[in-house]
Formats: structure tokens, sequence, C-alpha cells
């Protein structure tokens, strides 16, 4: 009936997406956080907090990929995959 365009749909997606934006959030307030923590004497070198950000980053590219991925292409590959083509 309705299904999903989408190759992951219901729970499964929403919990993605919650997990893109969790990451998307981090990025964003990333150095105003940092920032506080050093005036307050803490903080991280800004060669660490560079590769945090490149790993979230990562991850947020990763899940976007996952996400835009069509359930159409999938279905056209099981349809071959019967016929033996």
């Amino acid at each position: 009936m309705n299904e999903s365009p989408f190759r992951i749909s219901g729970q499964a997606r929403r919990e993605k997406k919650k997990e893109l934006s969790s990451l998307k959030s981090y990025v964003k307030m990333f150095w105003h956080w940092e920032d506080i923590d050093r005036v307050y004497g803490g903080g991280l070198e800004d060669d660490e907090c560079k590769e945090m950000i490149a790993k979230a980053e990562e991850e947020i590219r990763i899940l976007e990929l996952e996400l835009a991925e069509s359930a159409v292409a999938i279905k056209r590959e099981e349809k071959i995959n019967e016929l033996g083509l």
C-alpha cells in the first residue's frame, strides 16, 4: 500500500534522524562550549578539537547517505536476482 521511498524507514529511520540531529547540534555548538571550558581553565588543544569535529562531520556524512538511500534501487536488485539475470 503506502511504502516508504527510502531503504530505512519507520522507527529505525527516526532513531537515525535523531542521531543525525544530535551530531549536527554538536558540531554547531562545539566551539561555543569549548570557549567556555577554556575560560574556566580547561579545554582541549586545537588539534584535538579539529579531530573531534572532523570525526563528527564524517559520521554526519555517512548518516545522510544512509538516510537518502532509495528503496527503489534495492527492490530492482531483488527482482533482478529473482529472475537470475
